[in-house]
């Protein structure tokens, strides 16, 4: 007598894959938020040097960061960012970090907002807006530019 339950539905399995190794490594973590993503007007991190010099919307998850101090002794950070096609490098220079940095952290999908820079051949963004994606909803008729502020404000 074989004793079979039912299988766990796609996104049990990717929670209990991230409890046990604290990581996915079946899928990538955006690909669980992919509706809210496709809501928004976002450019793949992979075609970012097409976009030097514009305010672009990024989907991003949240991979490493490094905090200085500006020749002012003011916080800043630099923060590496993914989605399914590259990581990518951002700058929170101190107004932006002093907004958003307390919200930043791991395992969680963000909406970011910012400006396209080249230097030296490195393209990165300046950080204006950060959003939680996974909050944002689908059918949420806000622009990323308010849902940003209120998201900050809220926290």
């Amino acid at each position: 007598m074989e004793l079979r339950g039912r299988p766990y539905s796609p996104l049990v399995r990717l929670r209990h894959e991230m409890e046990t190794l604290g990581l996915l490594v079946s899928r990538h973590p955006l690909e669980l938020v992919r509706p809210w993503i496709e809501r928004h007007d976002t450019v793949p991190a992979a075609e970012l040097a097409r976009h030097v010099g514009k305010r672009v919307t990024l989907a991003g998850w949240f991979v490493t960061a490094k905090t200085v101090l500006t020749s002012r002794d003011e916080p800043m950070e630099f923060v590496s960012f993914e989605d399914a096609t590259a990581l990518y490098e951002t700058t929170f220079f101190p107004q932006a970090y002093q907004r958003f940095c307390h919200l930043v952290g791991y395992s969680r999908p963000y909406l970011l907002r910012g400006r396209v820079e080249e230097d030296f051949g490195a393209v990165s963004v300046t950080v204006e807006e950060v959003a939680f994606l996974d909050r944002t909803g689908p059918a949420d008729q806000r622009s990323p530019r308010r849902r940003g502020i209120e998201d900050s404000e809220t926290r």
